[in-house]
């Protein structure tokens, strides 16, 4: 039998309990590669579930894993990780791969004239990088930045769809969820349970401003409930507790992406209310749910049932961010170096 080809994981904070978009990866390609996950930061919140990994500090203790493992390509995570990947690569005469997200992208525009991100346009250019992935709505800002059209590629939210899939019915209460943050404007979500009493709402939140929002609900006497940060495999099962999710979202920053939460809720049975920050939403929500420009909007909409079109329409528009669909976009790459 050949040995699998040999991949190492170059990546920040893991396991980061909210970096499910890395998990998910991981586990779709951990049967056919042979991976060494090294980690460039501590987690703050960490995965109980997670592979090995190694907390590396420098980039001698990298070359050094590099040394022992012998890796076919480097995989790296963020736009912001060019630089360390391209340069790590070179290094060590390797080929490297990268997949952007969402806020590496949005959140960055202002700074990328800075030296870090011209040395990570730099080492994108090299022959030794095989190609970038992308969502299809940022590939314009990506080949704004510089990324070469022949090594841009386009694949959707990295969302393991088989373990949300569930047709079976679904409880009632309305769920957000994610990052407490600015640009995600989880206020929103504070008076939309002042408008719907009738409903539970439950704020499945992570770090950062998290006391600041929980002051603010009880200032404003909204009964909502702050979820504890769980594993990617509790998920589902609180997926299905909820009728609605309402994913909101600052208007003027305009920097929340394409988020996870919205296939896998699709995929789970539940209806969809998001932000209609930007027009690629509706590209990505599919007709399945409802772009709302305040949420005054969705007071009717979440006291009442998910119609059963969208829900059925849900279903197939998650099924389109399915790993196992697209992950060969990113493996192809990789088996053309083993």
């Amino acid at each position: 039998m050949a040995a699998q080809p040999r991949v190492l994981y170059l990546l920040r904070e893991y396991p980061q309990v909210s970096q499910t978009y890395i998990k998910t990866e991981l586990e779709a390609v951990r049967e056919r590669y042979e991976l060494c996950i090294l980690s460039t930061q501590q987690a703050n919140i960490a995965d109980p579930n997670h592979l090995p990994y190694r907390l590396v500090k420098d980039r001698e203790e990298i070359l050094a894993a590099i040394r022992e493992f012998k890796p076919h390509v480097i995989h790296a995570h963020y736009m912001i990780m060019g630089t360390l990947a391209g340069e790590i690569a070179e290094a060590a005469g390797l080929p490297f791969t990268l997949r952007s997200h969402s806020f590496d992208v949005l959140e960055t525009r202002g700074r990328r004239d800075d030296p870090s991100w011209a040395a990570a346009r730099d080492y994108i250019r090299r022959d030794n990088c095989l190609g970038v992935l992308g969502f299809p709505f940022l590939r314009d800002e990506l080949l704004e930045f510089g990324v070469p059209a022949d090594k841009l590629m386009d694949a959707p939210p990295v969302v393991d769809f088989a373990r949300f899939h569930d047709r079976g019915s679904n409880g009632e209460a309305v769920m957000n969820m994610g990052a407490v943050r600015p640009k995600k404007r989880m206020e929103d979500f504070v008076e939309l349970a002042r408008l719907v009493p009738q409903r539970s709402f439950n704020l499945y939140a992570m770090g950062y401003k998290i006391d600041a929002l929980k002051a603010y609900s009880e200032s404003r006497g909204a009964p909502v409930n702050f979820m504890p940060a769980l594993p990617h495999e509790a998920m589902p099962a609180e997926y299905k507790k909820h009728a609605w999710l309402v994913y909101t979202a600052h208007p003027d920053m305009k920097s929340v992406g394409w988020p996870m939460a919205v296939a896998e809720a699709q995929a789970a049975g539940v209806g969809v209310c998001i932000a209609g920050i930007r027009p690629d939403l509706k590209d990505y929500v599919g007709g399945a749910g409802h772009l709302y420009r305040d949420v005054q909007e969705l007071k009717e909409i979440v006291a009442g049932p998910v119609p059963g079109v969208m829900r059925e329409a849900g279903f197939e528009q998650a099924r389109k961010s399915d790993i196992r669909a697209h992950i060969g976009r990113l493996t192809a790459l990789w088996d053309k170096t083993a």
